[in-house]
């Protein structure tokens, strides 16, 4: 093939690349300002950079005030020292993220040109590394520690790979993947393969870099320790260490994975694993010059698929975990590329193949998990780049509720959401994966501590994703009543890894709930209370058949979950308090005489079908009837108000609400008549 046909080829796969490289920074753009958690425990880090930026302890005692996550504590500790100059936040967080991927993209690009390769690979394997963003959970731009501990990692083994004959590079990098480790503890993985590496390529230095890190690492953990009274270790090992491992994920599913999201990646690596064995036996490839990169990198790559295996087959862990394979596989594709003839033209129409595969087209490996090869044909979708990115609605609604924490009376509770309490006011508290890390009897003393709290309605709002914990919901169905039930687009949702509509696994679909302390609601001036449940009773209301019961219900019928919004401590329920959907009847109010204008208003829902269920007005003197609209929605209520027009003025009338339907519930509060023209 012609050098200028070559050159062309190049610089067309580069372009993809570029493209792809353009995009990913054009997302984190798009992301980084958003008013919330793009990954729902960005809060639970800031909540660790803050305790260290006011000094106190990252590494306390368990209690319901603060947890750490099983981290080491760099990337925490780098958010709280800037966050004495800059406001400490998501962007801030989400900055260092993003520079930290660009960091990691650089060192990349310098490794495969200091192999000697030309500038359109190192693009190349720049633009693979890119391309792994979906595949490992749109996690990079995220306030979590992966993307410092990638940078720190990666230029700790570049600069180790170039160490022959200076101690000093040795020591640089000894520092860098010291560092690592203590941004994420799997980095402990590169020490062991990068000391195997470094008898490949800087024999002599080998005991400058491994001493460096032995000083910084186990002198730092034991320093820790004793500073911590033991918690660092208890923390960053023991308790990580009593989480469950998944021997499928690690034999066989990382590995599935892998493939399933990059197949053409996966054959080219083989057919040059196979070509460079022929090159070999018969003697036609100068190994000098190349053996040693090729060597060192291909140890560092194949540690890198395994800690992305054990990372991904720990308890609660996330495909995050695959991005040292993706990154350290582009960098180990890039220098392995021939360089000239046909086999470079494969290479490249191969690359170029997974290029426009990853922008196209997203791997869901659920199909094929449950269903093996009959899953195959539903184990891959459209690539939506705009569901990672927030929505200016989404923004919208983010902005609300934020300015909304930060309007609130008092502390709040967000077990899901810890920093929703630090923009409240408050100085957070225990998320709901720190319960998850400590044991059984110190969760349950910390589970007893946040119920005092509860009963003591210390919190002014709490908000759930999803129902109330079991251990939670007793405490709030008697102290706490619904204020918001919040569905589809209405929830403020992340847009990474669990939760998000964007991933590997099926969106989160459960309600976001809002609660706030008992009481009545606030009334117009001059509202004529007719029916509130607030004595227990049914405040005149007639039932027959079996919903219903006989008085009202504390904001839970039975099972179902808790309904809302509703006023005081009451609601009536056609469920009744066994929560019985297929129980029918109706409920009858007392004859209620209407003024010459106003309206009559009234709290009403479902427990969400309607059909069956019917709310109306009727005429006491007559068969006249207006029929109500029930307002949409599970489990909610939603307020309905009926203007008494001339006709019905001064006229006597009862409401009437009936429950036909042995598949859905009627829910009802707050019966009044409120002035108006």
């Amino acid at each position: 093939m012609k050098a200028r046909h070559l050159h062309i080829a190049r610089w067309t796969v580069a372009t993809l690349a570029i493209v792809w490289a353009v995009s990913l920074l054009a997302i984190f753009m798009l992301r980084i300002g958003y008013a919330l958690e793009l990954e729902w425990m960005e809060g639970g880090v800031l909540h660790q950079a803050m305790r260290f930026r006011e000094g106190e302890g990252v590494y306390p005692p368990a209690g319901p005030e603060f947890v750490p996550f099983l981290y080491t504590p760099l990337y925490p500790m780098v958010l709280g020292a800037l966050g004495t100059v800059f406001p400490l936040g998501f962007t801030l967080a989400r900055t260092v993220s993003i520079l930290s991927t660009i960091a990691a993209a650089a060192a990349l690009g310098y490794a495969v040109r200091r192999e000697g390769k030309p500038l359109t690979h190192a693009i190349i394997g720049v633009g693979l590394f890119a391309s792994g963003w979906v595949f490992s959970f749109r996690w990079l731009d995220l306030a979590r520690p992966d993307a410092l501990y990638l940078a720190l990692t990666a230029w700790g083994l570049v600069l180790l790979r170039f160490s022959r004959g200076s101690h000093r590079r040795a020591i640089a990098a000894g520092v860098l993947i010291a560092l690592a480790f203590w941004t994420k503890q799997t980095a402990s993985s590169f020490v062991i393969a990068s000391g195997a590496g470094a008898l490949l390529v800087a024999p002599r230095q080998l005991p400058t870099y491994a001493a460096t890190i032995a000083l910084i690492d186990g002198g730092g953990v034991l320093i820790g320790n004793a500073m911590t009274d033991g918690w660092l270790w208890t923390y960053i090992y023991e308790l990580h260490q009593s989480h469950a491992f998944n021997r499928e994920r690690f034999t066989t599913k990382t590995w599935g994975m892998f493939l399933h999201a990059a197949p053409v990646l996966v054959l080219l690596t083989l057919g040059l694993l196979v070509r460079l064995g022929i090159r070999i036996r018969k003697r036609t490839l100068d190994l000098k010059p190349t053996i040693r990169g090729l060597s060192y990198w291909a140890v560092i790559a194949i540690a890198a698929l395994l800690v992305s295996a054990l990372g991904y087959s720990t308890q609660w862990a996330e495909p995050n975990a695959f991005i040292p394979g993706v990154f350290f596989g582009a960098l180990l594709l890039a220098v392995a590329l021939p360089e000239g003839g046909w086999p470079e033209v494969v290479a490249l129409v191969a690359i170029a193949s997974q290029l426009v595969f990853s922008y196209l087209v997203e791997p869901m490996y659920q199909p094929i998990q449950k269903r093996g090869l009959a899953g195959l044909s539903r184990s891959y979708v459209w690539h939506d780049p705009w569901a990672s990115i927030p929505s200016a609605q989404q923004h919208v609604r983010a902005a609300e509720v934020r300015a909304g924490l930060q309007h609130a009376d008092g502390e709040v509770l967000a077990l899901n959401r810890p920093w929703w309490s630090v923009i409240a006011g408050g100085s957070g508290h225990v998320g709901s994966m720190g319960l998850n890390d400590v044991p059984k009897d110190t969760r349950a003393a910390i589970q007893e501590a946040l119920r005092k709290r509860v009963r003591e309605r210390a919190y002014a709002e709490v908000w759930l994703e999803g129902e109330p914990p079991a251990w939670l919901i007793r405490d709030l169905q008697q102290y706490y009543r619904v204020e918001q039930r919040l569905q589809g687009d209405e929830r403020v949702r992340p847009m990474s890894g669990w939760m998000s509509k964007a991933g590997t696994i099926g969106p989160y679909r459960r309600d976001q709930l809002q609660l706030v302390p008992k009481g009545e609601r606030p009334q117009p001036a001059g509202t004529h209370v007719v029916a509130d449940f607030e004595d227990g009773r049914l405040d005149g209301f007639s039932i027959t058949g079996r919903a219903f019961g006989r008085r009202p219900v504390r904001g839970k019928s039975g099972k179902l979950p808790l309904a809302g919004p509703y006023g005081g401590d009451s609601l009536l329920s056609s469920a009744g308090h066994r929560g019985r959907e297929l129980d029918t009847g109706e409920a009858v109010s007392p004859t209620i005489e209407l003024p010459q204008s106003g309206a009559l208003e009234m709290l009403l829902g479902s427990t969400g079908r309607r059909r069956g269920l019917s709310a109306e007005i009727v005429a006491a003197d007559g068969d006249e009837r207006v029929t109500l609209k029930i307002p949409r929605g599970r489990h909610r209520l939603g307020t309905v108000r009926w203007r008494i027009t001339p006709e019905w003025a001064g006229r006597e009338v009862v409401l009437r609400l009936e429950d036909r339907s042995p598949e859905a519930a009627l829910y009802f509060d707050d019966l009044w008549i409120v002035p108006g023209d």
